[in-house]
């Protein structure tokens, strides 16, 4: 009985290889048939990736994955932080997905097929950036104290100095200006510290805020977030000022108008000065 029961054992296992190789030769004969039927023509290839005998779907995980490496988002104009000049916007360009695949799929033999793409235009453009000579509003204010102070405002003047809004974008001073730190160039000069005067990296800073801030009130700019000194300060009228503190306080304003807006900012004959350029 134990003979037999081997021999019965030994022939299922026999019969069940069997067929599963006969399984296996069948799937890979059919999926031979499938790739002539179906799939690329040989030696086609695809921004010189070799995709023949490959079936539909494969063809477009090939395609998507090319797409994501290949295609680039459109780019709006700028404004150069350094010159001021206009930095023209670029064109981007999409792979068409599915126009990729059929001009895979109906490639001749030992073709080289390209992805095709569609061109996608940015929102704005450099003309509409050039049409911002109106002068939207201005101000400027006196300069006193230290050197380290006067250094200090020539620093965050550059750094806001050219600078873009679109419309509806927010502007924010501290994430424009960055921190007044000595790894900066920023220098210890008086500040208001709760009513009292200290020295502290970055004083005269607030100077910069409070007259941009009014500048942006004349050119009717939204104003989202505005704080006051404990104490007066000389260079702008009471409740005109608006002091500044790295990753506390913060002046923050919307372009509401229809047109970009252009910050320029400068120190000149004892006097810190910003405008707002735009299209009334």
């Amino acid at each position: 009985m134990k003979t037999k029961g081997l021999t019965i054992s030994g022939g299922k296992i026999l019969f069940f290889c069997f067929f599963l190789f006969t399984v296996s030769f069948f799937n890979n004969v059919m999926d031979k048939i499938e790739r002539h039927f179906y799939g690329v023509k040989a030696g086609v290839s695809l921004e010189s990736q070799v995709v023949e005998n490959l079936l539909p779907d494969e063809v477009r995980l090939v395609v998507e994955n090319l797409a994501i490496q290949k295609q680039r988002l459109p780019l709006e104009p700028a404004i150069d932080k350094k010159t001021g000049a206009i930095v023209p916007e670029e064109i981007g360009a999409i792979v068409d997905i599915e126009r990729s695949i059929i001009e895979v799929l109906s490639a001749q033999e030992n073709e080289e097929v390209f992805l095709f793409f569609i061109g996608v235009l940015p929102k704005y453009s450099s003309w509409e950036l050039s049409e911002c000579t109106d002068v939207l509003g201005a101000y400027e204010s006196y300069i006193e104290g230290s050197k380290e102070r006067y250094s200090n405002i020539l620093l965050a003047s550059k750094s806001i100095n050219n600078t873009l809004l679109w419309p509806t974008e927010y502007f924010s001073f501290n994430e424009i200006v960055g921190p007044r730190t000595a790894k900066r160039g920023y220098k210890p000069a008086p500040v208001i510290l709760s009513g009292e005067i200290e020295l502290d990296y970055g004083g005269g800073v607030c100077q910069v805020s409070s007259t941009l801030y009014n500048a942006a009130q004349l050119s009717n700019m939204e104003i989202i977030e505005r704080h006051g000194h404990s104490k007066p300060v000389e260079y702008v009228p009471i409740g005109h000022d608006a002091t500044v503190s790295y990753g506390e306080l913060d002046l923050i304003f919307k372009n509401v108008s229809a047109s970009p807006v252009i910050i320029n900012s400068g120190v000149s004959g004892g006097k810190f000065w910003v405008q707002l350029r735009g299209k009334i």
